[in-house]
């Protein structure tokens, strides 16, 4: 069964590409509650995760957030979509672009959306499960499309005598 699995993903690279994706996100969420959690019950006078107060479990979110953000991009570049390499100021602008649309996806949808179906009467639960979805797929594509492109990836990699060249401009 297994074997019959791993033969379908090998020869299926599109879909064995999202699987991973979902493995990644997967981690990645479990680790975000993961520090929350541990941070929580560390700093909370009873030591419980419930016992902290406001202040340290807003702390806590945003240190849950900022190392679980770390980690998707890791296991993004490496895991899912398979970027070996590349040169410090490369990795670094990737890190800035994969940090940047985390924060527009936090905004527009975490905030934006989820309280516009709150505004439309949804229960939270509903409205959280859309926003997952929809922050999911913007997520996706932000990264396949414009982080970690394999044509920006091809375009870096070309030696320059066979990089696409400026036009001269006409006269």
């Amino acid at each position: 069964m297994i074997r019959k699995i791993r033969d379908y993903l090998d020869s299926h690279p599109k879909e064995y590409e999202l699987v991973r994706y979902v493995i990644a996100g997967g981690l990645t969420t479990l680790l975000s509650l993961a520090v929350f959690s541990l941070f929580c019950i560390a700093v909370s006078v009873d030591h419980t995760v419930d016992g902290a107060t406001d202040l340290q479990a807003n702390i806590g979110q945003i240190l849950s957030w900022i190392i679980a953000v770390l980690f998707a991009f890791w296991i993004n570049r490496r895991m899912v979509f398979q970027v070996q390499g590349g040169s410090r100021g490369g990795i670094l602008k990737e890190l800035t672009q994969f940090v940047l649309s985390r924060l527009v996806s936090g905004v527009v949808f975490e905030l934006g959306l989820f309280n516009l179906l709150l505004a439309m009467d949804i229960s939270n639960t509903v409205s959280k499960v859309i926003v997952l979805v929809f922050v999911m797929v913007f997520n996706y594509v932000v990264s396949k499309f414009w982080i970690f492109s394999k044509k920006k990836r091809q375009a870096a990699e070309m030696p320059p005598e066979k990089a696409p060249q400026p036009k001269e401009p006409r006269e």
